[in-house]
Order: C-alpha cells, then structure tokens, then sequence
C-alpha cells in the first residue's frame, strides 16, 4: 500500500524534498481501499508429467570477420650494385623479381660429356670418347624430359661430332697401320 493514494483513515506522509515542480499538480481524490490479494494457492506437481526439458541453446558461430585488405604501397626494384650488368627482360637491373621464372640450367651430362671428348684427343683416345658418348645419350633424355628448364642440345651435339670423329680417326689409324703391318710381313716373307 506504498504505492496507492492514503485512505481517508490513514495521516498524509510528508513528501521526500525534491526539485519543485513546474506546474502545481493537481489534488486527487482518495481512491477505495482495495483488498489485499490473497497469496496463490501452492501448486503441487504431479508425479504423473515428467517436468518438461527443453534443449540447450546452440551457439551460433559468428561469421568470419576479415579485416580490410589494404593496399600495400608499390615499391620498384633496387637498381642493380655497380659494375653488374643489366639483365634484359627484368625491369630495373640484373635481379628477377619475385615469382619470376628461372632462368633454364645447362645439363651437367652434356658439360662433362663435351670436356670428356676434348680429352679424348690428348689422353687415352678411345675410352674417353665412348663414355663421352653415352654421357651425350644421358643428356638427351634429360634434356627431353625437363620440358624446357634444362638446355644443352648444342653441347651434346658437339660431343657425338668430336667423339666420333675421334674414335673413326682413330679406327682408321688402326686400319691403316694393320694394313701396313700385314704388307711388312707378307714383304719380308717374300724378300727372303
């Protein structure tokens, strides 16, 4: 009954000081007395319905936040040191820029090959120049089967040249000097 209008039967309570308001409010007249409520009757549950269990909340994720993607300023290529060469193709200098494909690899079969058959004329003509030539083999099927990262055709090329013409140089040189060895003995057979 604190909040309701005082009855007749009850003193008027002063009012707690406040700011004054700005219009006079004007004076109601009591209200009737209103019954207490009574308190609700206590409601027993029945053993005969289970209390009723509803499921957890689910959490929805919440969605992904990806922060704004911001413009990374452009920066150019150093300029290549003093004395470097420029390579072409690349802008600003000798270097590749990142992600820039590499530049394609000589093999090393046909490197060896090459200098192996260059040997050949000065050291143990004949070996040299065989091993010279499948070392050439090698360094075809590695070169086909890079698809263009290794090079070297020119090389393996002037390997079987100098190879073979080193091991018919050197044939002939057998032959011949067999011939001439053949004819020495049938001469001196005759001769005697």
């Amino acid at each position: 009954m604190s909040e309701q209008n005082p009855s007749p039967n009850e003193p008027e309570q002063p009012a707690a000081p406040a700011a004054p308001p700005a219009e006079p409010v004007p004076a109601q007249p009591p209200a009737a007395e209103v019954p207490a409520a009574e308190p609700p009757a206590a409601e027993v549950p029945t053993a005969a319905q289970p209390p009723a269990m509803e499921p957890p909340p689910v959490a929805e994720p919440a969605p992904a936040q990806w922060p704004a993607a911001e413009a990374a300023p452009v920066v150019p290529p150093p300029p290549p040191p003093p004395g470097y060469p420029a390579t072409p193709g690349y802008p600003g200098g000798g270097y590749p820029p990142p992600g820039a494909p590499y530049a394609p690899q000589t093999s090393s079969n046909a490197i060896i090959g090459l200098i192996l058959a260059i040997i050949s004329w000065a050291v143990c003509p004949i070996i040299p120049a065989i091993v010279a030539l499948f070392l050439a083999q090698s360094a075809t099927k590695e070169i086909d089967a890079s698809g263009g990262r290794i090079q070297g055709t020119g090389l393996v090329t002037a390997t079987r040249i100098v190879s073979w013409i080193n091991i018919g140089l050197w044939a002939a040189i057998i032959v011949i000097g067999g011939f001439f060895f053949l004819l020495a003995i049938v001469a001196g057979t005759t001769n005697s």
